[in-house]
């Protein structure tokens, strides 16, 4: 297709006031869809984090957590807001049992992230009245899982993943795009076209750029 989405979504990200949080809430697919619907949500990418052995697989694990890395816009959506929402869409309330592939983790990358994890923590567990068993943790590193993994909903979908392909210089772009994250949470039903159709007319890119995307939407074959 003649349009350049990153092109596009590089205009978009100018001078914006960005942040990254990186969780485990069990398997990686369902929250990196779930995620990458919500408005103010820029990229999504899952991997594995929160051990020690360097170079982790997805068959090679080790002591790493499945986890999903979320770029967020800080004027669009606050950290509060992503981790009730973290907290909301998974049971934390169970220690963790065995291994530790998919138990229920934050990761802070500085000093304000904990704090504001640790506060919105202590809340839920006022709120609720029971324990939440979430390991807080510092962040040391992110591998990005094979890419099969990436998007994993939405590329179940080849002839509109093929349309979306064309549309990027590589897969790496592919992956980490904001239209695609929309995408991938619709065909999981996290979202709506129409919602997403919406959602790119408030983004800070010309009225023909603006057309050009929703004209792609009406023409992805499913």
């Amino acid at each position: 297709m003649d349009i350049n989405i990153q092109e596009i979504e590089q205009h978009m990200l100018e001078n914006k006031r960005m942040d990254t949080l990186v969780f485990g809430m069990g398997c990686f697919w369902s929250p990196d869809a779930n995620f990458g619907q919500l408005p103010g949500v820029l990229r999504t990418r899952v991997g594995f984090a929160g051990g020690t052995n360097s170079n982790p697989t997805y068959r090679q694990l080790g002591d790493h957590t499945e986890t999903v890395e979320v770029t967020f816009d800080l004027d669009k959506i606050s950290l509060e807001q992503l981790l009730r929402k973290f907290w909301q869409n998974h049971n934390p309330n169970r220690p963790a049992y065995k291994e530790r592939q998919y138990i229920s983790l934050l990761l802070y990358r500085n000093a304000s992230q904990k704090r504001v994890m640790e506060m919105v923590k202590r809340h839920l567990e006022t709120e609720q009245d029971n324990t939440i068993y979430t390991e807080i943790a510092p962040l040391h590193q992110f591998t990005e899982a094979e890419p099969h993994h990436q998007k994993y909903y939405l590329k179940r979908f080849k002839r509109a993943t093929e349309q979306l392909m064309s549309c990027f210089p590589d897969e790496a772009s592919f992956h980490h795009s904001t239209v695609v994250a929309r995408l991938n949470g619709f065909v999981k039903e996290y979202g709506t076209l129409a919602a997403i159709k919406q959602e790119v007319t408030q983004w800070e890119i010309s009225e023909e750029e603006i057309l050009q995307l929703q004209q792609l939407l009406d023409r992805l074959k499913w």
